[in-house]
């Protein structure tokens, strides 16, 4: 009888332990509002690889050197607001939906 107790006692523990504890409440990142954002700003990203290109001078990275192939390649990422013209924006949307397949 107490062998049962024992495992049955384990199997609670082992359950309460994998259990998220007040998962009503939320605290950190998740208890912010989850609003779209509208302020127009979207990663850009940009891969430089100037391995064996000697037409000019690297000037986009100005740290320190590794002394090897890594010094002639450089990942760019930046925050910037994209602007698009209302026109541009009804065309490819007319485009995307002309090519979509009708169910």
């Amino acid at each position: 009888m107490a062998a049962k107790l024992v495992a049955f006692s384990a199997f609670v523990a082992s359950a309460a332990a994998f259990t998220p504890a007040l998962s009503g409440v939320r605290t950190g990142a998740t208890s912010l509002s989850m609003a779209m954002d509208k302020t127009a700003r979207a990663p850009i990203i940009t891969v430089f690889d100037h391995r064996g290109c000697s037409a000019h001078k690297n000037v986009e990275y100005t740290g320190r050197k590794a002394g090897d192939q890594d010094d002639e390649m450089l990942v760019k990422v930046q925050s910037a607001k994209v602007t698009v013209d209302s026109n541009v924006a009804a065309a490819v949307l007319k485009d995307s939906l002309s090519t979509l397949k009708k169910n």
